[in-house]
This record gives C-alpha cells, sequence and structure tokens, in this order.
C-alpha cells in the first residue's frame, strides 16, 4: 500500500541498509567533531545547516569505536565510521544526525526474474546494466515531467508492463 492506501499496485517497503558503507564514505565532509563532552560522548555540527548535535559512541559498538577510524584510508569519511569484516558500522547509530537517518542511497530497485536489474539513485537517476531497461527509461521514463507522486505511478506502470517488478523504499522508522 503506498500513499494513503491508494495505489496498491505498487510494491513498497522498508528500506534495509547492507552496511556496504557507501554513503557514509563521504560523509565525513558533513559531520565535524567540533570537541569531546565525555567518556563516549562528542559535541559536533553538521556542516550543511551548521546545527549541532550530541554524538553518543553506542556500549555495542565500542569495540569497533576503539579501532582505527575509517578516515585513515578514507579522508572523507564519517569519523564515527568503523569497518568490520567487510561491513561497515556506524558507531552512533542512535545518535546519528537528521541527514543520516533521512537518507536512502536508493529509492527504488528494479526486479527482472528475482534479480535486481537495476536502481533508482537519487531523484530519477537510473543505474543499471540492463539496455532494454535503460532504454525504456530513456525513452519513455526520462521525458516524464510530473509531481513526484504521479512520476512514481506512472514509471511504475510502464516499467511493470514492460515485464519489470518495482521494490519502492520507504525510509525505516528508529
Amino acid at each position: 500500500m503506498l500513499r494513503g492506501g491508494q495505489y496498491q499496485h505498487m510494491r513498497e517497503e522498508p528500506f534495509t541498509c547492507t552496511l556496504c558503507g557507501k554513503c557514509c564514505m563521504g560523509f565525513g565532509r558533513y559531520i565535524t567533531i567540533i570537541k569531546r563532552t565525555g567518556p563516549q560522548e562528542y559535541r559536533c555540527q553538521e556542516t550543511i545547516t551548521r546545527q549541532e548535535f550530541t554524538a553518543r559512541v553506542e556500549a555495542e559498538y565500542l569495540p569497533f569505536f576503539r579501532r582505527p577510524s575509517v578516515q585513515w584510508s578514507r579522508p572523507t569519511a564519517c569519523p564515527f565510521l568503523r569497518e568490520d569484516s567487510g561491513r561497515y558500522i556506524c558507531t552512533i547509530h542512535a545518535y546519528r544526525p537528521e541527514f543520516c537517518r533521512e537518507y536512502i542511497c536508493s529509492r527504488m530497485r528494479v526486479l527482472k526474474g528475482g534479480e535486481i536489474a537495476g536502481e533508482l539513485k537519487g531523484r530519477r537517476t537510473l543505474k543499471t546494466g540492463d539496455k532494454k531497461l535503460q532504454r525504456i527509461w530513456d525513452d519513455e521514463i526520462e521525458p516524464l515531467s510530473l509531481p513526484d507522486f504521479d512520476w512514481e505511478t506512472e514509471t511504475n506502470r510502464i516499467l511493470t508492463g514492460a515485464g519489470y517488478e518495482t521494490v519502492w523504499y520507504r525510509q525505516q522508522e528508529d
């Protein structure tokens, strides 16, 4: 169900982070630690809006936080990001700033036979290696000039009509 019960044919799911770390690899440009205010607490600033926030390293993530920062090898990474066996852990997850809470790396995935054929990145950018899907996108979806809700509905209609399945993501509530 999507938006108040309308357009039930659109599949919507909560977004689930895969801990790939790609988004947080650039978030260090937006999060600045001002000072340490306690054993596990830091006063920080989100540099886009200049809003300050308190980040607390969660007890369960302390062993990760004590490891070297990802910033050593990736200077633009978030200062609270740590690597663990190919996964990336946000050590302040419950205390992360609003822009982190709202960020979803993929708005929608396009499936063909249960496999990911493409992903909607940003507002309306398709990432795909599927030539048929790219042609449909370029010829039928890219030219659409509609408000977001109508655009999503029409995009869904076009893609499902071409034999694809769409999965739209919404922000997971904490």
